[in-house]
């Protein structure tokens, strides 16, 4: 054992143990080495001339999908997916000695996938250099980007698709150096400004500020804030020089060593145009200040409540309504509760003395439901009307006016009516009703003017006055007369007679204007009115009788129709409202031929009542004033009266009237016969 190590102590000393010895080294750091770049994390690829594999490790392998076995001494040109380009890498190579360093190219893996991959060739023999690992004239090393190419082409899509997004947003931006100069800036800015893309590049931002003082201080506030200044109200100017309102926010700045993207940008702006907006308050503003204006100009006090029923806005006039000559802050917010309450404290309020709380609480529930006009009555004599009503919102609008003078006009206006309307009561008593109300209402005018009309005529008087009225005392006399005028007055209201005058005992009436039905119904209506005084006639004689009163008044009545002049007659200081004419003289003269209680008709009111009154031929009249006869009618009364007594059938072709109380025995056999004979003739 001994002996063999001395041996080989001494054979390793020899120059032939001492060679085999450093070979055996260099082939174990060779191993070493080797090992080393086979799991080295960057792919190493060792080529000779012609471009074959001589050398390679695991993350080569790994990268192109082979196995050592198909890889070893492989044509390299297999991997380039541009083999032109491997070309151009070659030529560079020998240019420079062969040194080139982080080359970007694509290769392909075994199943064809593209990598994305970082070359560097350290070292080329091609100057008489040697690359070892047997023959080997190039090195290099390979390295796998192709996340990072991916990542980076992401990146450049992002960045595109922000810029887009930053083109169209309906704000502006820009973004500017630290000169001020302009970098950046998208779509909107130049629609803003007026401005096309090429006139904006690099351009001086300071050439858009209205006042430079402004954009000095807001650079330095940018300084001292580190870059944060966000709604900033300025003004800019437009190429053309119009004058806009923006409000600008300046989100980063970098001027303590940051960084704003878009090639050095060391301020980033957004801008948003508030032009519009600031015009519309200031219109907004002028508006109020005209309706402001406009509200204190009115002579009416002008107060309006928020839905909360507090002031929002009021006038002079207001104020003075509410507290007179006393400085009394109605400031906005104050409920209308504590106002009209200190009014009403204040004794400021008629109608609230004694009883503040009640009449607070009435004033809250009126001007919350708000409806007509109030009237209210102040401490100083004067009146007050309120109206108000709610508004959209659910607020009141409330305008006071003061009506004292008109109030004292109503007073003056009511006490002359009273006293006109006493005055026209009395006046009344001495025209007919339907005269006085067509003067009083405006239908006809107080002036001489007459017309001329068809009218029914009436007179009445009391039959044998002299006589009866000689044993009575003149009290008596009078206060009998006016008894008998009043109900007959009363007759000939109720019928819608237009009383003439009265005549001592006498009535002269018409039918037929101012007012009139027609002349056929204002003849009826005539005659009803003159049966009807008749059966109170015989009433009132019942009544007389029982006074003591020996010979009871009888009256006598005439009606006619025809044409008359009606209108006032008279001097401009006194007039009359009557009728004239022939006609009214033969009612006149009917009226002194009619028996005692009856009733005398002229031919034509007795045509136009036959249908309805049961009326008796009497004897022509010879009248004074008339060449011819005057036919005239004894009314027996009316057929829905004398239903009992008269049979009286009437249609076209047939006229029958039997009175019964004026056929004897012998008589009615008479008129049976002559019916049946009647009978017979029309059967046959």
């Amino acid at each position: 054992m001994c002996a063999d190590i001395t041996y080989t102590a001494k054979h390793n000393d020899s120059p032939v143990g001492r060679g085999r010895t450093a070979e055996v080294q260099i082939a174990e750091q060779e191993r070493q080495f080797r090992e080393v770049l086979e799991f080295c994390p960057a792919a190493l690829v060792i080529v000779d001339e012609d471009g074959r594999l001589l050398f390679h490790n695991a993350r080569l392998r790994e990268l192109l999908g082979y196995t050592v076995e198909e890889i070893d001494r492989i044509d390299t040109r297999a991997f380039w997916h541009d083999l032109e380009q491997r070309s151009r890498i070659i030529e560079a190579l020998r240019e420079r000695g062969g040194q080139l360093l982080n080359e970007e190219v694509i290769w392909k893996t075994k199943q064809g996938q593209l990598l994305h991959l970082l070359i560097s060739y350290v070292q080329v023999a091609y100057r008489g250099g040697h690359v070892s690992f047997v023959g080997g004239k190039r090195l290099c090393w390979v390295y796998d980007v192709t996340a990072l190419t991916q990542r980076e082409t992401q990146v450049a899509e992002q960045q595109r698709q922000l810029r887009e997004i930053l083109e169209y947003c309906p704000a502006a931006l820009l973004v500017v150096d630290e000169e001020g100069r302009l970098l950046f800036h998208n779509w909107r800015l130049r629609e803003l400004l007026g401005y096309e893309e090429e006139e904006l590049k690099l351009f001086d931002t300071k050439r858009f500020w209205h006042d430079l003082d402004h954009r000095g201080r807001i650079v330095g506030l940018l300084r001292d804030r580190g870059g944060q200044l966000l709604n900033e109200e300025v003004i800019w100017k437009t190429k053309q020089g119009q004058l806009l309102n923006l409000l600008i926010s300046y989100v980063q700045v970098a001027y303590q060593g940051g960084h704003v993207g878009f090639s050095g940008g060391k301020r980033l702006c957004w801008v948003y145009d508030i032009t519009l907006l600031r015009r519309a308050e200031q219109a907004c503003i002028r508006s109020e200040q005209r309706l402001a204006e406009a509200i204190e100009s009115i002579s009416e006090g002008f107060a309006c409540y928020d839905a909360e029923d507090r002031l929002v806005a009021c006038n002079t006039s207001y104020r003075e309504l509410l507290y007179p000559g006393l400085e009394v802050d109605l400031s906005t917010g104050t409920t209308f509760e504590s106002i009209v309450r200190h009014a009403a404290e204040g004794g400021y309020i008629k109608d609230a003395e004694g009883r503040v709380a009640e009449w607070v609480a009435e004033r809250l529930h009126h001007h919350r439901s708000p409806g007509e006009p109030q009237v209210q009555r102040r401490g100083d004599d004067r009146w007050v009307m309120i109206s108000e009503r709610r508004t959209e919102e659910g607020g009141i609008v409330s305008v006071y006016s003061d009506i004292t003078e008109l109030k004292q006009k109503e007073e003056d206006l009511t006490e002359k009516s009273a006293v006109l309307e006493a005055l026209s009561t009395k006046l009344a008593k001495y025209l007919a009703p339907q005269v006085y109300n067509s003067i009083f209402t405006g239908r006809q005018d107080v002036e001489i003017t007459s017309k001329r009309k068809k009218l029914t005529i009436f007179f009445s008087d009391i039959a044998d006055f002299t006589q009866t009225t000689d044993s009575l005392e003149p009290e008596e006399l009078t206060n009998l007369l006016n008894h008998y005028l009043t109900e007959m007055s009363k007759i000939a209201h109720e019928y819608g007679a237009t009383i003439d005058k009265y005549v001592g005992d006498g009535i002269t009436a018409f039918f037929g204007d101012p007012e009139s039905h027609g002349v056929k119904e204002d003849a009826r209506a005539c005659v009803n009115m003159a049966i009807a005084m008749q059966q109170r006639m015989q009433e009132l004689q019942s009544e007389w009788l029982d006074r003591g009163l020996e010979k009871p008044f009888q009256i006598r009545i005439g009606i006619n129709t025809g044409f008359c002049t009606v209108g006032n007659f008279g001097s401009e200081d006194r007039m009359d409202y009557t009728l004239n004419g022939s006609e009214v003289n033969l009612a006149a003269r009917l009226e002194s031929h009619a028996e005692v209680g009856g009733i005398l008709l002229g031919h034509e009111t007795y045509s136009l009542v036959k249908d309805t009154v049961m009326a008796e031929e009497r004897a022509a009249l010879t009248v004074k004033g008339f060449t011819k006869p005057v036919r005239s009618y004894a009314v027996v009364g009316l057929y829905d009266d004398l239903e009992g007594r008269i049979i009286r059938r009437d249609q076209e072709g047939l006229a029958l009237v039997i009175d019964r109380s004026k056929l004897t025995k012998k008589g009615e056999v008479e008129a049976i016969k002559t019916l049946e004979d009647v009978l017979s003739r029309m059967k046959g």
